[in-house]
């Protein structure tokens, strides 16, 4: 069992980690990529040509 909420924590603060990163993007628009990573897991927060933040998840 506490194994399974070991696991639920991290990822809990995973997806917070991304939210705060987005925000920093927003606030920061110096910032051009982000990079997070779970597991085998990892999301790239990054801007487009027109400055826009994309998200990107994808297997390692």
């Amino acid at each position: 069992m506490k194994k399974r909420m070991k696991k639920k924590k991290a990822y809990k603060k995973y997806i917070q980690d991304i939210f705060k990163g987005y925000e920093q993007m927003l606030e920061n628009p110096e910032i051009d990529q982000l990079t997070f990573s779970y597991l085998k897991e990892e999301t790239l927060l990054h801007r487009d040509q027109e400055r826009r933040i994309r998200f990107t998840t994808k297997e390692k």
